[in-house]
């Protein structure tokens, strides 16, 4: 799809949450408001100096206004907190876009991937039992075994041909997931905990992979993919084997044990326990309300060691340099940074030097 300088440059102030207004004041009144709206549609083109001012404004190399590289995207999958605005909603959504248009672009110099095989594709859920058996499923056919600790769910997935990507959507954004061309994206909160990351990223696999029963709510599926993020990263029997199947207390440091075992976090542990009739409805909320009195509902204490990163997309664009199939100047306009970042990533240095 061919897009004109006028249609990026208003993307790129939708990404920036900016009016026309905020823009030409940001801009220091270098242009009027009517001149933006002659730009954006294509009934007037800025000089040299001026597009250099609107691409130190909104935060975007000058490259990105003529870039003729669009993709559509499928249906997406969009959770939000409440909280978030009409106008944060549209910019996390235009930042979102043009990510992953940078990712698909990158791609387009490479050979096409392995197509996404989608284990569950015939496996409908209508119930708590049939996400059990489905991660299970899941786990047999990637070659995971029954139980064990899954250590890097980010690398997984990519492995198996979803793409993911990270934006700092701040607090109002958890996760984002949907299809481009017949290949499945994941979007993760760059500023989120690994343990959340984990969750939230199999949460989205979830939506792409499950078939659900016409008869559930948006609620109930809702719920069901959280829950599949917690039996694929705590299976049932291993959790009844580490905290027997009843109990009615459960202390934090067993929870923070298995928080950095498993690499899920000690709310979604507790949440778990109750689905599996391990503690009360009693005691879950009792340990709720705990945990929101020491304020670790956003941020618990002891994170997971492992750094949960995507990684496919900076590979690629390193090969891309060596094999010259792009610039390093490209290679900045494609990873949204800076051509020295790209340099100093390209120069390895030793912690320890030889003597």
């Amino acid at each position: 799809m061919v897009t004109s300088f006028g249609q990026r440059l208003k993307a790129a102030r939708v990404m920036a949450a900016l009016s026309m207004d905020a823009l030409v004041a940001k801009m220091g009144q270098r242009v009027s408001k009517q001149a933006i709206s002659k730009y954006e549609n294509n009934r007037m083109s800025p000089d040299s100096s001026i597009l250099i001012a609107l691409s130190d404004a909104l935060e975007v190399k000058p490259d990105y206004f003529y870039s003729q590289y669009e993709i559509d995207v499928d249906s997406i999958n969009f959770r939000k907190k409440a909280a978030l605005g009409k106008k944060a909603v549209e910019s996390l959504k235009a930042r979102i876009k043009d990510t992953i248009e940078r990712y698909s672009e990158l791609e387009s110099f490479f050979p096409a991937s392995h197509p996404f095989a989608n284990p569950l594709s015939d496996f409908e859920i209508s119930s708590l039992d049939d996400i059990q058996q489905a991660t299970m499923k899941l786990r047999k056919a990637w070659g995971l075994g029954s139980g064990g600790p899954i250590g890097y769910v980010i690398d997984l997935l990519e492995e198996h041909s979803v793409r993911v990507l990270e934006i700092d959507g701040g607090d109002g954004f958890d996760g984002l997931s949907g299809w481009v061309n017949s290949s499945p994206f994941i979007v993760l909160n760059s500023t989120a905990p690994s343990d959340r990351k984990r969750l939230t990223s199999l949460h989205e696999f979830a939506h792409l992979s499950l078939k659900f029963s016409d008869s559930l709510s948006d609620s109930e599926r809702e719920k069901f993919c959280h829950s599949f993020g917690g039996a694929f990263l705590l299976p049932r029997d291993v959790l009844i084997k580490e905290l027997g199947s009843k109990r009615l207390e459960i202390s934090f440091f067993e929870l923070d044990r298995l928080k950095k075992q498993f690499g899920i976090s000690m709310q979604a542990i507790m949440y778990r326990a109750r689905q599996e009739g391990i503690i009360s409805e009693y005691v879950h909320e009792s340990f709720s309300r705990e945990i929101s009195a020491k304020r670790w509902r956003k941020q618990e204490p002891n994170r997971y060691p492992i750094d949960e990163h995507p990684l496919r997309f900076e590979q690629l664009l390193h090969r891309a340099i060596s094999e010259e199939l792009i610039s390093v100047s490209k290679a900045a306009y494609l990873a949204n940074t800076s051509i020295e970042d790209i340099r100093r990533q390209r120069v390895l240095k030793d912690d320890t030097p030889h003597p």
